[in-house]
């Protein structure tokens, strides 16, 4: 009631419906972060009723709609707010659910408007994860791992007088979150798309550089750093390999990257369908960024069966053929850089992946969450199968800790030489395309 009431005085003062003087914006940067990692935070997004029918009508599209954003009580009037997703987009709109992702951009409308420092930040709807903290825990352990990763939290999502519920709060992947993990915060960013995220490349086919969504720079650069580094990755003789590479690609962090994404048999990933990550070049070497880990902690199967994911090859990490997806094939080629790779694998296991960590971590996260769990009426699955899939299988979707458990044990046994760790460079079979 009292929500509701908040609102209708924001509708009666206008709030939303009038255009405001540029010059009276200011950054919120000076206030508090806007991730409250011990806390969920009430956020509320009020557009016009005829605007949010409109985006939730035309959701696959995209289109930005005007709206108040307001963050544990501050406001930050006129930001724009879209849909955002690829199949979980097209599976909620084709279910008629309302439980959208949503993207809300700061200086859309009015450049130089920031949110504590932050120009977007995204909502996720916790798609296929009955725990809703899946994407959190993956981005946690990329980046306890030393791997640029977002930042993320869950807030408490209301859009007009609508409860969406719990979602996870994102951070974007732009300049702000590049100025945040690099010295040098003006490099090429690239989001690849499907025809050209697995890249393999022969040095001909340029519709594959056009595929390389640009995310920075799309006026000044020439793409030489991107093309160098494909140019290497897939057409460099073996012999002189380990020395070329090293020019064109932060070899080191790739195989963090690597290690995290097949120990949690990130399948909707490189390794997988290979989507969803980011390439970043700095000073002419790129670096692995990660994206979109609601599918993580071994979800997205590739058509795989439950062994085959608990068991997936830790050097032969690939859904399908390992000469399709050149940067695990080549790397793990290398026997340094394989060694380098386990020695990772081991990190892990003995610290942000180990039983003890991830339960109490788990437990924490629950404790937290789980007040918001059970007020919210529009998740995708229920409270019971939440607390059951923190640590049982509830259908397609492994246990949390049982899945942390199983995982770390036949890796452990991998690396020991008791499993095996490679087939035959078909990787583990299945198909990227069947979830």
């Amino acid at each position: 009631m009292a929500l509701m009431l908040f609102l209708a005085t924001l509708v009666m003062g206008g709030i939303g419906c009038e255009l405001k003087d540029p010059q009276q914006k200011t950054s919120l940067s000076g206030h508090n972060g806007a991730f409250i990692h011990d806390d969920v935070e009430q956020v509320i997004i009020y557009m016009k009723p005829t605007l949010w029918h409109n985006l939730l009508s035309r959701a696959k599209e995209e289109e930005y709609k005007r709206a108040d954003f307001w963050f544990d009580g501050e406001l930050v009037p006129d930001v724009a707010v879209r849909a955002k997703g690829s199949s979980s987009l097209t599976y909620v709109v084709d279910d008629e659910s309302d439980r959208l992702s949503l993207k809300v951009d700061f200086d859309l409308l009015y450049d130089a408007l920031a949110f504590r420092g932050l120009k977007k930040l995204d909502f996720n709807n916790n798609y296929r994860d009955p725990t809703l903290m899946r994407e959190r825990l993956g981005y946690e352990i990329f980046a306890q791992m030393g791997v640029p990763a977002p930042r993320a939290t869950h807030v408490d999502l209301w859009v007009n007088d609508t409860h969406m519920g719990l979602y996870t709060q994102v951070e974007h992947i732009d300049e702000t979150f590049l100025a945040r993990n690099f010295k040098n915060g003006n490099g090429d960013l690239y989001k690849p798309n499907l025809s050209s995220s697995c890249l393999d490349w022969s040095g001909r086919d340029m519709e594959r550089i056009k595929n390389m969504e640009l995310k920075t720079n799309d006026r000044r650069t020439d793409h030489s750093a991107l093309i160098r580094f494909l140019d290497v990755l897939n057409n460099e003789p073996a012999e002189t390999f380990q020395e070329e590479i090293e020019k064109v690609l932060d070899v080191d962090e790739a195989l963090r990257f690597l290690a995290v994404e097949t120990m949690l048999v990130c399948l909707d990933s490189y390794q997988g369908r290979g989507v969803n990550y980011y390439l970043y070049e700095t000073d002419g070497r790129f670096v692995m960024i990660p994206w979109d880990l609601n599918e993580a902690f071994g979800t997205y199967k590739c058509g795989l069966d439950k062994d085959d994911i608990i068991n997936l090859y830790i050097d032969e990490p690939t859904c399908g053929p390992m000469a399709e997806r050149p940067l695990v094939d080549r790397l793990l080629s290398c026997e340094p850089y394989r060694e380098i790779y386990h020695g990772y694998l081991q990190q892990l296991l003995d610290g942000p992946f180990s039983v003890e960590a991830m339960d109490n971590r788990i437990d924490e996260l629950a404790d937290m969450i789980r007040p918001y769990v059970e007020q919210d009426e529009m998740k995708f699955h229920s409270t019971d199968e939440f607390e059951q899939n923190l640590t049982d299988d509830v259908g397609r979707y492994f246990g949390l800790k049982s899945f942390v458990a199983k995982r770390g044990e036949s890796v452990k046994l991998q690396l020991a030489g008791e499993l095996p760790r490679a087939g035959d460079g078909e990787g583990n079979g299945g198909d990227p395309d069947k979830a």
